[in-house]
């Protein structure tokens, strides 16, 4: 693994301590976004979601001669995209809205009732309020209606006035403003005194409403079948709605073709009867110059040229119909175009070649040969023409369109929405979120030096130890912790301090160690006991000096009363030896602080103080002396200028490098040539050192 993966690794395990660490906070934050994801979940209405298939069909048809191509007229040219786009207008998607009623709304109005799933239902199929006659300053809020029973409901307006008892099903028109106000409840499913809002929407924003819980798609690729789906907070409804649009449509897709049929049948029928008579006439003419010539016997040749004249003519007449439907499709420059002009423009050079065949047949065969040609023709066109128009009225009188419905829509029994667990789980995520978005904000912001490598070089001191919390239940009492729980964490930490100590403390130098703290609560006490304990277990005889004269605690420490001390022996009531007291632990004996002076200050500096401490130096091995934080009073400095170590114990990730800078600073001022040292006292191990425990609070 690379070294920026394990960096990576080590910042994100550090990270997740941060936040086990913080539970804190963690913790509300995620209940808080919990109970917030269930009231949602709750709050949001069920929305149910039901579809139907339909299919487009695409006819093609044969030619039918003259007016061939009559089924690809009528069949759909477009794709189904444009099917879609024509489902979703406002003429199909507007009559259901109308029909539905969709327009008019009533809204359940109890928080509660919401909340427990038990809102009442109303419908409406009529509401027109004359708006445009009330004063805006007058336009104060909805108009409500409250059942009363199953059937029955009182309608309040937007002044909370009331205007009616109404029944279900009844509509009434009430006088109001200079106008009527017009109301129908169609249905409705409440009991007495749940209330709901009444509005009505313009047709365009019902429309509009209608279509964003609409949808339409195509199943598959270019296979015609369109899966319509639309969602609602009432299954019943939705199935109805969809239902009524897939059967609109289908309904005017059908109207269209029969429409289409019929223009094309009116156009036939007018044209029949010149038809008719141009075929009369042709037969007439015929007659006429045979009766006029007598019996004509047409040879062999006239026969072909005529037969043969006949097929170009009817090809041509073929031709032209395809032509002219393939121009209502594609522009005249396409390829299908250009290739139905060439083959119209080949049978007409072969027609000019039959009537020049014919110049050379005599004349009476020539003209024998025209009007036998006409007759025919006219024929042609006149059966043709009646066929096509039976065509058309079986295809008006039986015309199913070119729509099927596939599946009507069913009613649902099971919501689409909400998905409460998904809520629950994105509710929870937000919430660690924002409380992981805390606890940085906070870390963020925090001035506190958590890095001893930090605080060495930017002090120039040793950090000699880095002390946990301890054990909660074992500084309680008259024994040390260190006397108590000699394997806890923190006294392993302290017993490193020690060790550090007597590295440092040489033959030549005065066996005194200073301890002060900036600020009150750091743990320096903590610290200065157990520490004179573990001194103690070397066999070392050592004394304790609890040197805070104003807020002194070591004899509570060891559950000794408080009495003469250390203010009385350098105020001159008591002698030294009345001032110490033994302890439970061997070796280790305390001069608590005694009574408080009102001097603290001076007798601290006094040459009193550093004779007591060079008479006491003959007696014991180690004299450890507690202090006053040093932020707060300069007595830790006065009674550190006789100890050959000083130490000042910080608290992790609480002080800033420039007040521990300064704290340093000025316990060093009356002795330069002391030996200094930082404790981090109640450190918290992070996944880079190495090491960690679980550990409480002392």
């Amino acid at each position: 693994m690379s070294a920026s993966s394990k960096k990576e690794e080590t910042d994100l395990f550090d990270l997740l301590k941060e936040l086990v660490k913080n539970w804190k906070i963690m913790i509300p934050c995620v209940f808080i976004a919990g109970i917030v994801g269930v009231f949602v979940a709750m709050w949001i209405r069920p929305v149910y979601k039901v579809d139907a298939l339909l299919q487009i069909e695409s006819k093609n048809n044969k030619n039918m001669g003259l007016m061939g191509g009559l089924g690809n007229l009528f069949a759909p040219t477009s794709p189904a995209e444009t099917e879609i786009e024509l489902i979703k207008s406002r003429h199909i998607i507007g009559e259901a809205v109308e029909k539905m009623h969709l327009q008019y709304t009533a809204t359940p109005v109890n928080g509660l009732d919401r909340l427990l799933h038990r809102e009442g239902r109303m419908e409406l199929s009529r509401f027109e309020v004359p708006w445009d006659n009330i004063p805006e300053n007058e336009k104060t809020g909805p108009w409500i209606a409250e059942a009363t029973d199953s059937t029955k409901f009182d309608l309040y307006d937007h002044n909370n006035r009331k205007l009616l008892s109404g029944i279900v099903g009844d509509t009434y028109h009430i006088p109001y403003a200079n106008d009527t106000a017009i109301i129908r409840v169609e249905r409705m499913n409440a009991i007495p005194g749940q209330k709901f809002e009444l509005s009505k929407s313009d047709r365009l924003n019902a429309i509009s409403a209608f279509k964003s819980a609409f949808d339409i798609k195509e199943k598959g690729k270019k296979t015609g079948i369109l899966e319509f789906s639309y969602q609602d907070i009432y299954p019943d409804r939705a199935t109805k709605i969809l239902n009524e649009i897939a059967t609109s449509y289908l309904r005017q897709n059908v109207e269209q073709r029969n429409a289409e049929a019929q223009k094309t049948l009116e156009f036939l029928e007018k044209q029949l009867p010149d038809v008719k008579a141009q075929m009369d006439s042709s037969l007439l003419k015929f007659n006429t110059y045979r009766n006029k010539v007598g019996s004509i016997d047409i040879g062999a040749e006239t026969q072909i040229i005529l037969e043969k004249r006949n097929v170009l003519q009817q090809k041509l007449l073929d031709l032209q119909q395809k032509k002219q439907s393939a121009i209502r499709l594609f522009q005249p420059e396409h390829p299908t175009v250009k290739t139905l002009e060439d083959q119209e423009n080949n049978l007409k050079r072969e027609l000019a070649n039959n009537y020049a065949a014919t110049k050379k047949l005599p004349n009476t065969q020539q003209e024998v040969l025209k009007l036998t040609n006409e007759v025919d023709m006219s024929k042609h066109l006149y059966t043709t023409m009646l066929n096509n128009i039976q065509q058309l009225k079986l295809v008006s009188a039986g015309e199913v369109g070119s729509v099927r419905i596939i599946d009507f829509a069913e009613e649902v029994s099971k919501p689409i929405k909400p998905k409460k667990k998904l809520i629950l789980i994105i509710a929870i995520f937000f919430g660690l979120m924002f409380g992981a978005l805390i606890v940085l904000i906070r870390s963020k912001f925090s001035n506190g030096v958590r890095d001893a490598n930090f605080i060495e070089r930017e002090t120039g001191f040793s950090v000699y130890a880095k002390v946990p919390k301890g054990n909660p239940n074992g500084s309680k009492g008259t024994r040390p912790l260190a006397v108590v729980e000699p394997d806890d964490v923190a006294i392993e930490s302290i017993r490193a301090l020690r060790s550090s100590l007597e590295f440092s403390m040489d033959d030549s130098s005065h066996p005194i160690i200073g301890v002060s703290g900036l600020i009150p609560g750091v743990g320096k006490s903590f610290i200065s006991v157990n520490l004179a304990a573990l001194f103690a277990g070397l066999g070392k005889k050592v004394l304790l000096i609890d040197a805070d004269l104003r807020k002194g605690r070591l004899h509570k420490e060891f559950g000794i009363k408080r009495s003469k001390g250390l203010s009385q022996i350098l105020l001159g009531e008591a002698s030294v030896d009345e001032a110490i007291k033994t302890t439970e632990v061997e070796n280790l004996f305390i001069m608590q602080c005694g009574m408080v002076p009102p001097n603290p200050s001076e007798l601290l500096g006094s040459k009193h103080f550093t004779t007591m401490i060079s008479e006491l130096e003959k007696i014991y091995d180690l004299i450890i002396v507690d202090t006053p934080p040093i932020m707060l009073v300069t007595d830790a400095a006065l009674a550190c200028r006789v100890a050959s170590q000083i130490v000042m114990v910080i608290e992790y990730n609480k002080h800033g490098i420039d007040a521990i800078k300064d704290g340093m600073n000025q316990l060093l001022k009356g002795n330069s040539h002391a030996h200094a040292s930082f404790v981090i006292n109640k450190y918290e191990h992070s996944h880079s050192d190495g090491y960690g425990y679980k550990y409480g609070k002392y």
